[in-house]
């Protein structure tokens, strides 16, 4: 009797943990989405790149590095299909930080030189139908 009570008992546990249904997952699951970023000027952007849901839409915030313009996420990190409001940060490197320090600009200015945006607001839709790139184009 209790060998039948433990038989039931597992299977009955790992139906409920199994995935329901067949065939395309969830609005929820994480998405391989891979691209490039173009930056105005044509440079080759380094930093981060983060896909936040859309304001009324559920889902995790997903963030990869951004290098040389390119990002990849896989199934363990990437975005959720749908809309997203992506977050580019740039990161300048050392060399280039000081040579902008250095570089004339008005006074009591704490902007980055003309040129330097370090960070752009998008908005991109993901489908989740196999086809998982999303380019990007930057605006000055």
């Amino acid at each position: 009797m209790l060998g039948t009570r433990f038989g039931l008992l597992s299977i009955m546990l790992a139906s409920a943990l199994l995935p329901g249904g067949c065939g395309k997952g969830t609005r929820l699951d994480r998405l391989p989405v891979s691209g490039s970023v173009s930056a105005p000027a044509g440079d080759l952007l380094s930093g981060s790149i983060t896909f936040l849901p859309a304001e009324g839409h559920p889902g995790p915030a997903a963030t990869t590095g951004l290098v040389q313009g390119r990002y990849q996420f896989d199934r363990s990190n990437g975005p959720t299909a749908g809309p997203k409001r992506v977050i580019v940060n740039r990161i300048i490197p050392k060399a280039k930080a000081l040579e902008n320090r250095n570089a004339k600009q008005p006074k009591g200015s704490a902007k980055p030189p003309a040129g330097q945006k370090m960070q752009w607001t998008l908005f991109a839709d993901l489908a989740d139908d196999g086809i998982y790139k999303c380019d990007l184009t930057l605006s000055p």
